[in-house]
């Protein structure tokens, strides 16, 4: 019975002896979210979301309306300067639906390491977008989140795709 106490010891000693940390690979440098949105976008992509159905899990929660509209019409475009801080701004429409009130002006993001908010300003007036996804962008696309509210609550939501021109 010793025998085996001391078998099942010595396994257990070599066993943690042997664990040694892995070393990861450098996973390269951080991106620069706020360079990466700047350039020229074009709609692509809307999706309507209604978020009563979602909340109560319903079938039905989603649907793509890009074709309902002349969405495609709509543009961004995003300058900045050569450190890449923000700049200006211009929405051109066409014959879309506005997903802001300002057709020009200076953008600015709620935090410049990791942004969630463009502010679009121009003089007095100001309009947020809410930004869908970091990782989209490394693949040229731009994911813009806008609500639509009810008495303070959120009742649908678009998720407008814009592709890099």
């Amino acid at each position: 019975m010793k025998r085996i106490q001391y078998i099942l010891f010595s396994i257990c000693i070599l066993s943690i002896w042997s664990c040694k940390p892995e070393e990861f690979a450098p996973i390269g440098e951080p991106q620069n979210v706020v360079k990466s949105i700047q350039g020229t976008w074009g709609l692509t992509k809307v999706t309507q979301i209604d978020q009563d159905a979602t909340t109560k899990g319903f079938p039905y929660k989603q649907l793509d309306i890009t074709s309902v509209y002349p969405y495609t019409d709509l543009a961004l475009a995003f300058l900045g300067d050569a450190q890449g801080n923000p700049g200006t701004f211009t929405i051109t429409s066409g014959n879309s639906p506005k997903i802001a009130d300002l057709t020009s002006g200076n953008w600015t993001v709620d935090d410049a390491k990791a942004p969630t908010i463009i502010s679009l300003k121009n003089g007095a007036v100001t309009n947020s977008l809410t930004i869908g996804s970091y990782i989209s962008l490394k693949s040229g696309k731009l994911i813009i989140k806008k609500g639509k509210k009810l008495n303070g609550k959120v009742i649908l939501s678009y998720q407008y795709e814009f592709t890099k021109k």
